[in-house]
C-alpha cells in the first residue's frame, strides 16, 4: 500500500511573528534597507550638492579676503587724509614719555622739536624708492640723522632721499655725497612714523635695509624714541639738502577689492542655485518626454497594427536641448 504524502507544514513564525530566519526578503526590497536604497537612487543629486556647497564655501572665503583687504586699504587712506594735513604740535604733547611707543592712529601727525643733529651717527637706509612725480620709481638712499633733544633722548629724522652714486669702482654702494644738516640748534617739523620691521642683511658699515628704530639705536648707542620722523622743514634751512620724501599713496585702489568681494559673493549664490536650476531643467525635460509619448499613444487607431518602435522613434520630434546650438554651429563651420 502506497504511502500518502502529507501536506507540507507552513514555515514557523519567528520570535516577532514574521517568517523565521533564513527566509529570503520580499522581491523589490533592497538588501541594504531603505536608507541605502535612497542614497543609491539620489547619489548624483547628493554629489552635485556637495560640489555646490564646496564651491560656495570657497567663494565666500575669497570674498571675505577681498573684503578685509578693502577695509585695510580704506582705513589707511582715511588715516593719511586725517593726519597728514593736521597742524604741527610739540613732540612732548604727542609723546610725553621718551620711551613710549607711537599709537598707530597718530601716524603721519606733524610734530615740532628742537635740538642738535648728531652727524657722527648718520645712517643710510638703502634701496628706497623715490618717484618725484614719475610713474617709475628710482631707488637710492634715505639719510637718517639723530636729533638730540633737551631731555637727553634723540629723535631719528629722515632728512630725505639721495640717488645711488655714479663714481668709483662700485658706485651703487653709497651716494656720491651726503649734504650735511644745519649745525647748532635746529627746529624741525616732522611727520611721525612707526618703526619698520628689521631686515637682516650683510651691508656696508653705517647702512641699513629698513628703518628699524631699535636696530639703529643698537648701532648708534643712542636712546632713540620709538617712532622716527619724516622731515617736513628745518630751521635754519641748509644750503643743500636731500630730495623731499614722496607723499604717501592715498589711492590704494580699494574700490577694486570691494568689487571683487561682491563678485565672489554673487558666485557663491550662483553656485548654490545651480543644482536647483539643473533639477528644474531635468523635470521640464521629463515632462516634455511624457507629453510626447502620451500624444503618440492616443494617436494610434484601435485595431490597427502597432507601428514598429523604430518608426515611432523616427516620427517623434526631436526635443531641442541647450547644447544643440553649439553642435549646429560646428556643423555649419564644417560645411
Amino acid at each position: 500500500m502506497a504511502e500518502t504524502a502529507s501536506p507540507s507544514a507552513p514555515p514557523s513564525p519567528g520570535p516577532s511573528g514574521g517568517p523565521s530566519a533564513g527566509t529570503s526578503t520580499a522581491p523589490g526590497v533592497p538588501d541594504g534597507g531603505p536608507t541605502t536604497g535612497w542614497l543609491r537612487d539620489h547619489r548624483q543629486t547628493i554629489g552635485l550638492w556637495l560640489l555646490a556647497v564646496l564651491f560656495a564655501v570657497a567663494c565666500v572665503g575669497l570674498g571675505r579676503w577681498q573684503l578685509h583687504r578693502y577695509q585695510d586699504k580704506h582705513a589707511r587712506s582715511q588715516l593719511v587724509e586725517r593726519n597728514y594735513g593736521a597742524a604741527p604740535v610739540p613732540l612732548t604733547d604727542l609723546l610725553p614719555q621718551a620711551g613710549a611707543p607711537l599709537d598707530p592712529a597718530l601716524q603721519w601727525r606733524q610734530v615740532e622739536a628742537t635740538g642738535t643733529y648728531d652727524t657722527e651717527h648718520t645712517v643710510l637706509a638703502r634701496n628706497r624708492p623715490h618717484r618725484a612725480g614719475s610713474n617709475d620709481p628710482a631707488y637710492g638712499y634715505e639719510v637718517l640723522v639723530p636729533l638730540r633733544l633737551a631731555d637727553g633722548s634723540a629723535l631719528l629724522v629722515d632728512r630725505g632721499w639721495l640717488p645711488s652714486g655714479s663714481r668709483g669702482t662700485n658706485p651703487a654702494q653709497a651716494p656720491d655725497a651726503v649734504p650735511p644738516p644745519p649745525s647748532g640748534t635746529v627746529r624741525v617739523v616732522v611727520r611721525v612714523r612707526v618703526s619698520e620691521p628689521v631686515r637682516d642683511r650683510r651691508l656696508p658699515p653705517g647702512q641699513v635695509s629698513s628703518i628699524a628704530v631699535p636696530r639703529i639705536a643698537e648701532m648708534t648707542g643712542l636712546p632713540l624714541r620709538a617712532p622716527y620722523g619724516a622731515l617736513v622743514s628745518e630751521t635754519p634751512a641748509p644750503g643743500a639738502a636731500p630730495a623731499r620724501l614722496d607723499p604717501p599713496d592715498v589711492d590704494g585702489n580699494e574700490g577694486i577689492n570691494a568689487s571683487y568681494a561682491v563678485q565672489w559673493m554673487v558666485f557663491a549664490m550662483l553656485g548654490l542655485g545651480f543644482p536647483v536650476w539643473l533639477r528644474r531643467r531635468q523635470r521640464e525635460a521629463a515632462a516634455q518626454d511624457a507629453l510626447l509619448n502620451g500624444a503618440q499613444g492616443h494617436s494610434a487607431t484601435p485595431g490597427s497594427p502597432a507601428e514598429p518602435d523604430s518608426s515611432r522613434a523616427a516620427a517623434r520630434p526631436r526635443r531641442r536641448r541647450i547644447w544643440d546650438a553649439d553642435d549646429e554651429d560646428e556643423d555649419a563651420v564644417q560645411d
